[in-house]
């Protein structure tokens, strides 16, 4: 599913070689394509999401987030990206040491998921699982594609879980959940390249 990556999918301002890198690593990895699950967004979208953390790990701080239209409509991902960022664990993650771009792709993988069911846990417990039925009709990330009451009614949505997001990320689920994912994919990537590494 990662073939319907393109650059117009990325919230932050990237060129082709980003999108190319990734795909060859994703060719490369293909094996570990089923750690990218479906939770309160699709499995192509979560796809995207995988792409996006993939850019934040990368240590190029000239990547900026875009002020275009998409993103002023998709509040919820510059909260999410500005909530990943500033987590600990994703920084310990991102400078590590020891880090190749295998660890980083299945660390992209890992945190897509659980960004994914925690975007679910979220719904669930705030109310909003009628948002996560509608979505099982559209991809979260063609929205603005739809007819004007469409996009309407995502800009709704997206508004009451952005409040709900906001409050959420006060408890310590969020952080729990990058560790987890973190720590999951240093594991699996430890087991199966161990004994690759120099």
């Amino acid at each position: 599913m990662y073939e319907m990556i393109v650059i117009d999918k990325s919230i932050l301002f990237i060129e082709q070689h980003h999108v190319d890198t990734f795909k060859k690593m994703a060719t490369k990895l293909n094996n570990y394509s089923s750690l990218v699950k479906e939770g309160g967004l699709s499995k192509s979208d979560g796809w995207i999401m995988a792409f996006n953390i993939w850019l934040f790990i990368l240590p190029d701080d000239d990547l900026i987030i875009k002020t275009d239209e998409a993103s002023l409509y998709y509040t919820a991902n510059v909260l999410i990206h500005n909530a990943i960022k500033d987590d600990t664990h994703f920084q310990n993650l991102k400078h590590r040491k020891d880090s190749t771009p295998e660890l980083f792709y299945l660390s992209s993988l890992a945190l897509a998921t659980g960004l994914n069911e925690w975007i679910l846990f979220v719904m669930e417990k705030y109310q909003l699982k009628n948002k996560a039925t509608r979505l099982e009709y559209q991809n979260y990330f063609d929205a603005l594609n739809g007819s004007t009451e469409e996009i309407q009614t995502f800009l709704e949505d997206q508004a009451q879980f952005v409040k709900a997001a906001v409050q959420e990320l006060r408890e310590c689920s969020f952080s729990q959940m990058i560790k987890k994912c973190c720590d999951e994919a240093y594991f699996l990537y430890m087991d199966q390249f161990e004994q690759t590494l120099p």
